[in-house]
């Protein structure tokens, strides 16, 4: 089995992250370092924003951001619906916040599927060591 680290250098994913004002996926971001992230992979590119807390002290690496997407990925995945999902992380199903952060998450595991396409997203999501 690969860690993240090996996954990245053997498929050349590298990461280039501007830092902006917010997240616009995040409330309170104002308190956090914010970046554009942008990975790429062969001809393909993925976008996303980006926040870590100040204390990190460094840009985004490409595992940082691919373990988040990954994670926020497989939560996705693993959840049957709506309901699940917001079951499995404490949510209430009645939660505007909830359902925008769901498909958020959702939204983001389709293009990081694209992105790498749907064996390598597999990989990323269930093959890597912990």
């Amino acid at each position: 089995m690969l860690t993240l680290k090996q996954f990245i250098n053997r498929n050349g994913i590298t990461c280039e992250s501007v830092m902006v004002d917010s997240n616009p996926h995040m409330e309170g971001s104002e308190n956090m370092d914010n970046y554009k992230s942008t990975l790429r992979f062969g001809r393909h590119q993925l976008t996303v924003p980006f926040s870590m807390g100040v204390a990190l002290c460094h840009e985004p690496t490409p595992e940082d951001v691919l373990e988040c997407l990954a994670s926020d990925s497989a939560s996705i995945e693993n959840a049957r619906d709506f309901d699940d999902w917001c079951s499995e992380f404490g949510y209430d199903t009645d939660s505007r916040k909830a359902e925008r952060t769901y498909n958020v998450c959702q939204t983001q595991a389709g293009k990081l599927k694209r992105f790498l396409g749907d064996d390598l997203y597999k990989t990323l999501l269930w093959g890597l060591e912990g």
